[in-house]
């Protein structure tokens, strides 16, 4: 594994790892993850399939409801 992808680590938005899945032994070799950060610090992790399906399905509800947006100093 390389590691994370280097502009994940510096930008905020969705980014998404889809792992590696072997069809004829039938598991995954890495699994598969998701990471989510916005420009004023939220940080939403999932790992595994589900959850990384899960998550890119509700992270606009999710977002709105956990943000707490910019602060009064910007």
């Amino acid at each position: 594994m390389a590691g994370p992808w280097p502009p994940a680590t510096r930008f905020f938005g969705l980014h998404v790892d889809l792992g590696d899945y072997h069809t004829k032994r039938a598991e995954w070799l890495q699994l598969p993850t998701a990471a989510f950060t916005c420009r004023w610090g939220c940080e939403l992790v999932a790992v595994g399939a589900a959850d990384v399906a899960h998550l890119t399905q509700s992270i606009t509800a999710t977002h709105a409801r956990t943000c707490p947006g910019p602060s009064s100093k910007e």
